[in-house]
């Protein structure tokens, strides 16, 4: 005989539905948990601040960053007072919250990719590496779907015992496909160091941002070991702390990406998102991201000289021996201009 459903629910289920049994030490972690949150939550908000002053305008990654960091404050306002039973479960509760679970997983990854791209020259490669990691992240929220929410509505026994695998499953594909990102960026960045002369002033730089990067994946075993917790809610409450000091790190290593793009040539346009190729050795075919503009170089030498002095007498060049130690001063002014019809103009 089937039972109603809880609110909101168009589907029965197979047995009564359980309220959740949530305890006092239950309630305290949950507690602690979003107060960390809250923290970190204030500090980043700072620092998505200062990014989207950098980067000046409103752009693909100023969005995902700011999507990121609304998402995981919204599940830990959701999941909060789901633990505190001040709000009640139900169809669009849980359907919600599953929502901003996506969003942080999807665009997480998506903004690895973005500092990736930068190293990147082939087009088809950045799209590949887009695409992929997409297409692979929405076969898991889909399935994600179909599994953890039924289960949680307590639809029946076998969506149950499922999720108890394949929540372990879908965290440690996620975890892998992040350390493989994150490997293959520190990887771009060691070749691009090495192929430029080493740059040895980056070394510290690279080995501070793979420590990093180990944190960041240690938030990912977090969520994973929180979810032996008896009480299968209170491991959501890991999820936001994880995801915002993540997001944290990631706007981190974008200085790293612009310091060494530039240092090796990659015209880097914080603007946008597109990708500019390498200026060294590029030759016609180098694609500019940046406008054109003149520039105007004057350069002036003072040394003296024993033996010879450079004049100019009526438009010519003409070497003059002098003896004893004459001043010399020369002025030299050139100017290297890009584009013909540029009306910029850069004097150093």
């Amino acid at each position: 005989m089937p039972y109603p459903a809880l609110p909101g629910m168009y589907f029965d289920t197979e047995q009564p539905w359980q309220n959740l049994v949530i305890s006092i030490k239950d309630r305290n972690i949950a507690s602690i948990a979003f107060g960390w949150t809250l923290g970190f939550a204030f500090f980043v908000l700072l620092r998505v601040f200062r990014e989207t002053q950098r980067v000046g305008r409103i752009n693909t990654y100023v969005i995902m960053i700011w999507m990121e960091l609304f998402a995981s404050i919204v599940v830990a306002f959701m999941c909060y007072l789901l633990l505190q039973q001040v709000a009640r479960p139900s169809f669009f509760f849980l359907f919600f919250i599953l929502m901003a679970w996506a969003i942080q997983i999807q665009l997480l990854l998506q903004i690895i990719i973005n500092r990736i791209c930068i190293l990147l020259d082939s087009k088809r490669e950045r799209r590949l590496l887009k695409w992929s990691v997409a297409g692979l992240m929405s076969l898991l929220i889909i399935t994600t779907y179909c599994i953890w929410l039924p289960a949680k509505l307590q639809i029946n026994h076998k969506y149950t015992r499922i999720n108890e695998y394949w929540d372990r499953v879908e965290k440690c594909i996620y975890l892998v496909v992040d350390a493989g990102l994150n490997w293959f960026f520190i990887h771009k960045v060691k070749k691009r160091l090495v192929q430029h002369g080493g740059l040895k002033k980056y070394q510290r730089l690279v080995t501070y941002n793979t420590y990093i990067i180990w944190v960041s994946l240690a938030m990912d075993c977090l969520i994973i070991g929180m979810m032996s917790y008896p009480n299968e809610l209170v491991y959501t409450m890991m999820h936001p702390i994880a995801y915002i000091a993540k997001l944290n790190i990631e706007m981190a290593m974008s200085h790293l990406i612009i310091k060494v793009a530039r240092e090796t040539g990659i015209i880097v346009n914080e603007d946008s998102t597109a990708h500019a190729e390498s200026t060294a050795g590029a030759g016609a075919g180098a694609v500019r991201t940046a406008k054109s503009m003149q520039v105007s170089v004057q350069v002036t030498h003072t040394r003296h000289q024993d033996d010879m002095e450079l004049s100019e007498q009526q438009g010519k060049t003409a070497w003059s021996l002098q003896k004893g130690s004459v001043p010399y001063d020369a002025s030299i002014k050139s100017t290297i201009e890009l584009s013909p019809d540029s009306k910029d103009r850069l004097e150093v």
